[in-house]
């Protein structure tokens, strides 16, 4: 690969910065390496004194000059990079021998031993005069005298080619270790000018729009640091320009119409709906100011000096305003315009951008419930809120002119139950067809009003005696004796009216709805499908309400409340089947309050959960206590049912209790049974599988199908009273009853007869196979321990002789 000019001077100035340290290296060096050859020469110099001071060391005793001068010559001639020789002694005599010869002089100075006295036990100097060498002193000492000094001369020859070595290794090495770098050094600007090459192909792609791209990674140290920095750019350009790409299909493809005006107010962009508006292309736009903008959608000239006003004010948040314009298809559509200016810190150039909003369909739902205001979607009826302003003008006017007026407040009997087992679209029908009948009986100008559910209201203007209103009350009931039909279904429906006439029932409107509320519930009580006229006495009743509603909470955590038992008797042999349990309330001021008077309170009032919890764990305590087995059946209302932790509850009791579930019945009335919509089938499968049995109590009294015998898990059917009050002398009652038995035991379902008081009515139940007896012909309901006390009797056995008895430990 072809270097880069970065490159060619990168190895330069590492070349020159080699060399550079290199040489400056090896001189701070240099003395060192001078001094160790001078040492090295030293010590030759010393060992050739001491081989020769100890060979002449008697001949330089006795003075023999002939011996020292034949060996020192021996030794010239063997070691020609000694010079010459020296000795020299106390006595001022001195011995030269060269290998040119030899010669002996008298010396006038003293010898100096004082530059022997340092560390060093002998001296050498390097002498370039002549020729250049070494001479090497030291002192003589023979038997510990001081002789002299002996000198040699050591020629520097040696030395200078060591030195002249050291500088030419210097430089190889040099030249090497510059060769061997800029190799290395060559072979990583390879690799590293692939990898600069590597970045600049992906930042040339990333320019280009390809924003996937990406650097490789596994790179050298600042490049690999600077290939995920690019990467790290990268994916956050693509990020950014995926959520514009986003932000910009958003604003395409949105119903809003958009333009976007730059800081001289001109259009740079509209999106597709604003083109659709005026089937016009972006060039049409392109350069357009605001008010011609204005202009091209038709908008009014009053609303553009609106819109000029307020927008010359708007700074940096947004102005909103309802416009009116006319499409192409000349249209008039409603719509919301929004001007918003951008923020100049997020865009430099500024501008602005306008947003229409078609609000076409909000504006005719406006007018809609304008129109709906007053009016029932349902009924077509006026609505609560028309009642209440007619019903204030109709007092303002009766107390102005003195003329009557009276309130009707109606209540539609038993709706509930239609509504729950037919469905919501027959109830509907049932309503609508009740306003109408009620206003049908009314005069033209008289006020019918549905207040909600299926409660209506009249007000009748012109009447104050009670004969001419009883009249118009008989006429509405009248009406409704009338069926009504939905779906080639039948259905008797009838009303219960309360009555109220001003001023006597009440000074206002919040008493008189309050009052006539109050005497169509005593209608109601008074067997319904009737009309009662307000009185005082009937505050009395709504106190006795309120008063047994209290009594009865405090009941609840008092002694006050108490269960009796009723056993089921299989008639071939008089034996018990198992009991029912039933709650009983005495009241210290009251007495014993009957069920069917506090138990229907207790539902309005929400505290029939509570009693029902009560009364479960009571049942599941007298289980536990008692030292024989008996199924108990416990009744459940409905109210219970729509307890999202009712099962969890009685699972949580039987616990409590070590009970099973088998040793416990649920008893629902038909209409609990069958709700809307299946609602408590889900809730009445799980009981199921839990290990209750399911029955069906008072059947035979609801206005359901019989089809639902086939899809709720019931095991029993108890037939009520009322059938078995006729039997067997009512042909038709009989007929019926015949058809429950036989329709039960095909289903593989148990049939109880209920109500049973005398022996005709046990012998014709017993004839047609239903053999489980409830009644006071047998047994009247008994405290838990007269029951006990009854089944201990020898004469009386269980029905299942297994369960007869508990061992005791």
């Amino acid at each position: 690969m072809k270097q880069t000019t970065i490159f060619k001077h990168l190895f330069k100035r590492v070349a020159l910065i080699l060399l550079s340290v290199n040489l400056l290296f090896s001189i701070l060096l240099l003395p060192i390496y001078k001094d160790k050859l001078v040492r090295m020469i030293a010590i030759q110099g010393d060992t050739f004194a001491n081989s020769t001071i100890a060979a002449c060391s008697e001949a330089l005793y006795t003075e023999d000059f002939s011996f020292i001068i034949s060996y020192v010559n021996k030794v010239l001639q063997q070691t020609p990079e000694i010079s010459f020789v020296t000795f020299t002694s106390v006595k001022g005599r001195m011995i030269k021998l060269t290998n040119d010869g030899w010669n002996v002089e008298s010396l006038e100075k003293s010898l100096d031993f004082s530059q022997f006295k340092n560390s060093s036990p002998y001296k050498i100097e390097h002498v370039k005069s002549g020729n250049n060498a070494f001479v090497f002193t030291k002192p003589i000492n023979i038997s510990g005298l001081e002789w002299g000094i002996f000198s040699l001369g050591l020629a520097d020859t040696e030395y200078e080619a060591l030195l002249f070595s050291y500088f030419r290794n210097v430089l190889i090495f040099s030249f090497l270790l510059v060769f061997i770098s800029l190799l290395l050094l060559h072979g990583s600007s390879l690799k590293l000018g692939q990898q600069l090459a590597n970045l600049r192909h992906t930042a040339n792609r990333l320019a280009h729009g390809e924003l996937t791209a990406r650097a490789p990674t596994n790179a050298i140290g600042e490049v690999s640091v600077l290939a995920n920095t690019l990467n790290g750019m990268a994916q956050s350009l693509d990020r950014n320009t995926r959520d514009l790409r986003r932000l910009a299909r958003l604003v395409e493809d949105t119903n809003d119409a958009i333009a976007i005006f730059d800081n001289e107010d001109k259009i740079i962009f509209v999106n597709a709906a604003l083109k659709n508006i005026i089937n016009q292309n972006d060039d049409y736009f392109n350069g357009m100011s605001l008010f011609t903008f204005l202009n091209h959608l038709k908008v009014g000239r009053n609303k553009q000096l609106e819109i000029a006003n307020e927008f010359s004010s708007v700074d940096q948040h947004d102005w909103s305003t309802d416009i009116t314009i006319r499409t192409l298809k000349h249209n008039l559509t409603h719509m919301t315009m929004r001007i918003e200016r951008f923020d100049i810190d997020e865009i430099d150039s500024g501008g602005y951008f306008v947003i229409l909003s078609d609000i076409t369909r909000r504006k005719q739902l406006e007018h809609e419930l304008e129109v709906l205001a007053y009016i029932d979607k349902l009924t077509k009826l006026p609505n609560r809120r028309y009642f209440m302003d007619r019903l204030t003008e109709a007092v303002e006017e009766s107390e102005a002119f003195d003329s009557g007026l009276a309130v009707f407040f109606l209540d539609l009997d038993n709706f509930k139950i239609i509504n729950d087992s037919l469905g919501h679209e027959v109830g509907d029908v049932v309503l609508s067809d009740a306003g109408w009948r009620i206003q049908e009986a009314l005069r033209s100008d008289d006020i019918v009003c549905r207040l909600g559910g299926d409660e209506f209201t009249a007000i009748i203007k012109g009447v104050n005696n009670r004969k001419s209103i009883s009249q118009v009350a008989a006429a509405i009931l009248k009406r409704f004796q009338i069926p009504f039909y939905c779906n080639d279904r039948e259905l008797r429906v009838s009303a219960s009216i309360g009555v109220v006439i001003y001023p006597d029932d009440g000074l206002n409107t919040k008493e008189l709805i309050k009052n006539a509320d109050t005497a169509m519930y005593a209608a109601k009580r008074s067997g319904k499908n009737a009309y009662r006229f307000f009185s005082e006495e009937m505050h009395h009743d709504i106190r006795d309400f309120l008063d047994i509603e209290g009594a009865l909470r405090q009941a609840i955590t008092s002694t006050g409340l108490y269960l009796v038992y009723q056993p089921f008797i299989n008639s071939d042999d008089g034996e018990i089947h198992h009991c029912e349990a039933l709650l009983r309330w005495k009241q210290p001021e009251r007495g014993l309050i009957p069920p069917g008077k506090f138990i229907p309170i207790a539902e309005q009032s929400g505290l029939i959960g509570e009693i029902g919890q009560w009364v479960f764990a009571k049942v599941c305590q007298q289980i536990k206590a008692w030292d024989f087995d008996i199924n108990v059946s416990v009744n459940v209302s409905g109210s219970e049912l729509l307890d999202n932790h009712f099962a969890e509850r009685l699972h949580n009791t039987l616990i409590e209790y070590d009970i099973s579930p088998h040793h416990i019945q649920l008893e629902f009335t038909e209409h609990v049974l069958v709700s809307k919509e299946g609602k408590n089938l889900p809730v009445l499968n799980q009981l199921k599988r839990m290990g209750f049995n399911l029955a069906v109590d008072d059947f035979g009294t609801g206005f359901s199908s019989l089809s639902y015998l086939t899809e709720l898990p019931i095991d029993v059917i108890k037939i009520d009273k009322s059938f078995i009050s006729r039997i067997p002398h009512d042909r038709k009652t009989v007929a019926v009853s015949k058809s429950i038995i036989s329709l039960a035991h095909n289903l593989e379902i148990l049939t109880i007869g209920e109500g049973v008081e005398n022996q005709a009515q046990v012998e014709w139940l017993r004839a047609h196979d239903c053999k489980l007896i409830q009644g006071y012909y047998f047994y009247k309901p008994m405290s838990a321990s007269e029951l006990e006390a009854l089944i201990c009797k020898t004469n009386v056995t269980l029905f299942d002789p297994q369960r007869k008895k508990r061992k005791t430990t």
